[in-house]
């Protein structure tokens, strides 16, 4: 009895290239022809990093979050270190008080790249135009997205290259190793930028994008480490510095047991550890030691011990084991967001690792290796202390590089499942994004122009022909690629991910051309600290002069505004969108900023004073649409006289 042709799809036909049968598939290849490890044009790839990193980081106010504070952070740096305070070096500042939630590493390179524009300001006597200062701080991040895409590509090239990687060929029919590593670094670039999740996070100025880049030179130097490990001990204590010192003891700490495991479970690094492992625990020592004596020398004790009780307070593990509500809630928040945050990646993973489940992994250190790294980052970050919170943007590197070798025993079900996903999300995604802009500028459709004052309130058509020819160029490009890809049915190991990549570029360059004005307004706080900053200056030049922000400098005068020590938030919106003179530790100052509701012990007068012990008054209070989805309030007091 013959066996049923399925004559209804061809090879290389467009049915083919979104087809759900051909089961044949579905088990893992034994080999690759060579015409699969073709690799994606290079001008393509290029501009797709290119388009991905560049829209939604310039020209844009501070958004709320990580943004707010890693721009925040990193002026305050570049204000030390333009005054001599090169403490900073060593612990991370918010003003003079020791910010105790992360590394001084990362808002000092952001500081660096903004003194620049603090030296031309001072020269100029100007007051400091604070774009261009965070736009100079974002030019960091753009270099850092790009080496971080450069790291991960040439990690997937080097395991690729590795003789356990290489698919079986014994026709000699199959990609050489230099073909076939950079393809599978090409899969690991696009599947890296089709992760929904990361784009938002990594376009802000926290630590982020940063991270990524340090693992994912952590594991290229992994990669290299059984040919070279003196030089991969050298590489990889650095690189542990450069965690301790940008995300915290945490990440650093699972960094140290990652590299154990590794060094002890897969079978080519356990022939090198006995070169690379003292070499490496020696090195690693003398950095920290090097850090940790220098910050004693600089800080008090206190400010020390503060510093490190906040990288291991509040463990996860306990709240669990103690069957606490929050904790259980934390884990179901993880994994419920992660299905939408980490897609493509996991449904490739999972499909991958259950194809190769009876896999020598000892063996196959271009699969342990991301495993080891993505297990334990997911382990400690979801049980240890609160501020180790890396399990939700951590992981991403090491499930590009799984996802990238699952790629070669994909089946065509899963193929054409996140293929349908991605033009139907994202071309209805497009649609709505255009749909809101027509109604935004000429009122129709009358629906969607109805909508628009609830989703951003005061919102101004402000027509721009560059940016929008910006956005129509991405929607035809985005067009052509799908055509593309339904012609086209050629078998290409990036094909599953080309869409997915490409069509979140897509909808983020729509979203930061057409409408960063609303992502402004809704992310930021511009609307508020406006108004907030006008009423200061306005009652600072009535006692004080035109010249109010250079005697603002002189710590000698009272012509700064009190903001507790203990009102975060506040101190980061004050730093980051005003130019208040903020002090948090001189209570002396003329001004206050307070938020919340108006203190019971404040006793308000028909005369507009707030009178406690001493008398102050209230000289300005943002209105309850200022911040939305917010009951408390902020307002600014001036001491009388």
């Amino acid at each position: 009895m013959t066996k049923p042709q399925d004559s209804d799809v061809r090879k290389g036909s467009p049915s083919a290239a979104f087809s759900v049968s051909g089961s044949s598939l579905t088990a893992p290849l034994p080999g690759l022809a060579a015409s699969a490890a073709n690799r994606l044009p290079r001008w393509a790839l290029i501009w797709l990093v290119l388009v991905y990193v560049s829209h939604g980081l310039f020209h844009r106010g501070p958004w709320k979050g990580d943004d707010v504070v890693g721009i925040a952070l990193a002026r305050s740096a570049a204000e030390h270190l333009l005054s001599g305070n090169f403490k900073v070096l060593l612990l991370p500042h918010l003003q003079d008080s020791i910010w105790t939630n992360s590394g001084p590493l990362w808002p000092i390179v952001q500081g660096l790249f903004m003194l620049p524009v603090y030296f031309w300001a001072s020269l100029m006597q100007v007051p400091l135009p604070m774009g261009i200062v965070d736009d100079a701080g974002r030019a960091a991040l753009l270099i850092t997205m790009l080496a971080g895409f450069a790291a991960i590509w040439k990690t997937a090239d080097r395991f690729a290259r590795r003789r356990e990687a290489q698919p079986i060929d014994p026709l000699g029919l199959g990609p050489r190793s230099e073909d076939f590593g950079k393809t599978l670094g090409d899969c690991a670039v696009l599947l890296t930028i089709s992760c929904l999740g990361i784009v938002y996070p990594w376009h802000q100025s926290g630590v982020d994008a940063a991270v990524f880049l340090i693992q994912g030179l952590a594991l290229w130097a992994l990669a290299t480490a059984p040919e070279t490990p003196r030089r991969a001990a050298l590489q990889l204590s650095g690189l542990l510095l450069a965690l301790l010192l940008t995300h915290g003891a945490g990440l650093a700490l699972a960094w140290v047991f990652i590299i154990c495991l590794v060094f002890w479970f897969v079978l080519p690094y356990r022939m090198v550890a006995r070169s690379f492992l003292p070499r490496w625990a020696g090195l690693t020592a003398v950095w920290a030691g090097l850090w940790m004596l220098l910050t004693w020398q600089a800080f008090d004790s206190a400010l020390i011990a503060s510093w490190w009780s906040q990288q291991f307070a509040q463990v996860a593990l306990w709240g669990i084991l103690g069957l606490e509500p929050s904790a259980r809630a934390k884990l179901k928040l993880f994994f419920d967001e992660s299905l939408w945050r980490l897609w493509p990646l996991w449904p490739i993973v999972f499909y991958g690792l259950w194809q190769n489940r009876h896999l020598q992994f000892s063996r196959a250190p271009h699969w342990t290796i991301p495993i080891i790294v993505l297990v334990v980052l997911l382990l400690l970050g979801l049980l240890g202390p609160a501020q180790w919170n890396f399990e939700a943007i951590g992981p991403v590197a090491a499930l590009a590089l799984i996802a990238s070798f699952s790629l070669l025993s994909l089946s065509r079900v899963l193929v054409s499942l996140i293929d349908w996903f991605a033009v139907a999300v994202f071309s209805a995604l497009a649609l709505f994004i255009w749909l809101y802009w027509t109604a935004l500028h000429t009122g129709i459709p009358e629906a969607f122009a109805a909508r628009l004052p609830i989703v951003a309130p005061n919102l101004q058509a402000q027509f721009n022909l560059v940016e929008t020819l910006i956005a129509f160029i991405a929607s035809v490009a985005w067009i052509a690629l799908v055509v593309w890809r339904i012609r086209k049915g050629s078998p290409r190991l990036w094909r599953p991910v080309v869409l997915s990549a490409g069509g979140l570029a897509m909808v983020w360059t729509l979203l930061m051309t057409l409408w960063l004005s609303a992502v402004d307004q809704i992310q930021g706080r511009e609307l508020f600290a406006r108004p907030l900053e006008e009423a200061w200056r306005l009652s600072a030049e009535k006692h004080f002069g035109k010249d109010v922000l250079l005697r603002a400098k002189n710590p000698q005068e009272n012509v700064c505004v009190h903001i507790p020590a203990s009102n975060t938030e506040l101190q980061m919106i004050a730093l980051t969108y005003t130019h208040l003179p903020v002090r948090m530790a001189d209570s002396d100052c003329r001004w206050r900023l307070e938020s919340g509701r108006l203190p019971s012990s404040f006793d308000r007068r028909p005369s507009g004073r707030f009178e406690t012990q001493t008398q102050w008054r209230l000289i300005w209070q943002s209105r309850p649409g200022d911040e939305r989805m917010r009951r408390d309030q902020f307002f600014l007091l001036e001491r009388m006289d």
